[in-house]
């Protein structure tokens, strides 16, 4: 076969592919092929770096591979590590991050075994994300394979919960019935705890925004699609919290969630039972995908707000981590850029909290690149931190934000990462002022390639003193 080549993969790359290498000794990547598999390749394109093939058959599998090999092409969703052992994919992803904080941010070995902890995985690697964002191609409903726009073949059981597996079921038979162009997508979340689903149906049509929306009503009158929807929920014990749709002409605004919405029935809205509080979720807003998981993130951000009096909650979203961790007597401010996840915030700082504890925060709607921290304390308009978290989007923090963090002369710091690349970049940056304590891998994300970690970190110096423990004994 032409350009087909044997190779034995080494490595495993940060989206989870093969690394391995082509006879001349360049680098290449195979995804689909697990560390210590002999596969044969045919190579799709090549650099003068490295090259990209496509693994046709596996000659040698991995002792960690526990299903049999699939070509990639047939295969969707995002879930790299499908095949993988369990053990394994955490050995991984444990690894990753300690590379990334080596290579890239530079930690001394002895700084990372004093502080490295063991990843936190999860107890369920199964049917764990409250989140599915379908694809709909000629009345199919899936994940897309790779970045092409077919649907591939997934296992639902892996990553979603069980009564969106039968909601998409449902709803393939009523396209089956009634054959329709109007829907590209479908939106499902939820709450395994209070039992309430939200279902919103996505169009890219660009056409007049009140013709779209009526042809949408009148299908899903016509179909009944709502009563079929609610019929599977209450026959599970759950209930369609409301039925949605969104009209997203883009592939970002599909993939942010953006664009223009409209309540067809019920509530944009479900609510969540978090850390033991309750939050109110609206649609298009962020929340962890994996409920349980973040819980373990929010308790290792609690540990570091413990004995703080004035938590800032930076990229706060709609304010469910500053919430979960504030304890009563501590004062809260949480900073966001987004106007609808900081009316969210202030929704659930009543819903989670009691008046008394609820008076005790703040939500401010700013970016937080741009707000004077240190001019807003001089100004007496806030108080300045004991314990600031951060939990930034994946391309981490901006140089300004880290530069706002040292002066700010927080005595901790708690960064929550989603990606160990970024997270390493600005812990570089950070321990110029700050000890490095504690960092925790947390497995949110079984059979993908990604990886959450938290950090905690104190200052070195405070008030321009120097930080001593002193120990006595007897």
């Amino acid at each position: 076969m032409e350009n087909c080549i044997e190779v034995t993969i080494s490595a495993l790359g940060s989206e989870g592919q093969g690394i391995g290498k082509l006879p001349s000794g360049k680098a290449c990547f195979a995804a689909g092929a697990f560390p210590g598999e002999r596969c044969i390749c045919r190579i799709e394109s090549e650099t003068s770096k490295y090259a990209v093939c496509e693994v046709l058959e596996v000659l040698e599998a991995s002792p960690d591979r526990i299903t049999p090999f699939r070509p990639v092409n047939e295969v969707s969703g995002g879930l790299p590590f499908a095949a993988l052992s369990y053990d394994a994919q955490l050995r991984f992803k444990e690894m990753r991050v300690r590379d990334c904080l080596i290579r890239i941010g530079g930690l001394e070995k002895q700084v990372l075994s004093e502080a490295f902890h063991p990843i936190n995985g999860a107890d369920t690697p199964f049917r764990y994300r409250n989140h599915m964002q379908y694809a709909v191609r000629e009345g199919r409903i899936g994940l897309l394979c790779g970045k092409s726009d077919d649907l591939g073949e997934y296992d639902g059981k892996l990553i979603e919960y069980e009564i969106f597996s039968r909601i998409k079921d449902s709803v393939e038979q009523v396209f089956g019935r009634a054959p329709t162009r109007l829907f590209d997508g479908l939106v499902l979340r939820g709450s395994l705890r209070t039992k309430e689903i939200l279902a919103e149906f996505v169009s890219s049509d660009d056409g007049p925004h009140e013709v779209v929306i009526r042809d949408a009503r009148n299908y899903m009158d016509s179909t009944g699609l709502s009563g079929v929807i609610k019929s599977v929920c209450e026959s599970d014990g759950f209930k369609l919290n409301g039925l949605l749709f969104r009209i997203s002409p883009s592939k970002t605004s599909k993939r942010t969630r953006s664009g223009l919405r409209t309540v067809i029935e019920g509530m944009d809205y479900f609510d969540e039972i978090f850390c033991g509080k309750k939050f109110r979720i609206k649609a298009g807003s962020f929340f962890q995908v994996n409920t349980e998981q973040a819980e373990k993130l929010a308790n290792k951000a609690s540990e570091a707000c413990s004995s703080a009096r004035v938590i800032y909650d930076l990229y706060c979203g709609c304010g469910t981590l500053g919430l979960a961790v504030k304890q009563k007597g501590q004062k809260l401010l949480g900073i966001e850029v987004v106007p609808e996840a900081i009316q969210s915030a202030k929704i659930n700082r009543s819903l989670a909290l009691t008046p008394d504890e609820a008076d005790e925060c703040e939500f401010i709607c700013k970016d937080v690149l741009k707000t004077d921290i240190n001019a807003l304390i001089k100004g007496k308009k806030i108080e300045a931190p004991d314990c600031i978290i951060v939990d930034p989007p994946r391309k981490g923090l901006d140089i300004g934000v880290v530069k706002k963090l040292m002066e700010s002369g927080a005595p901790k710091i708690c960064y929550i990462s989603c990606d160990p690349a970024t997270l390493a970049r600005d812990l570089k940056m950070l321990s110029r002022d700050y000890r490095i304590e504690e960092i925790t891998p947390v497995d949110l994300f079984p059979n993908a390639s990604h990886v959450e970690t938290v950090v905690l970190l104190r200052r070195k110096k405070v008030d321009g003193y120097i930080e001593v423990n002193l120990e006595t004994n007897g």
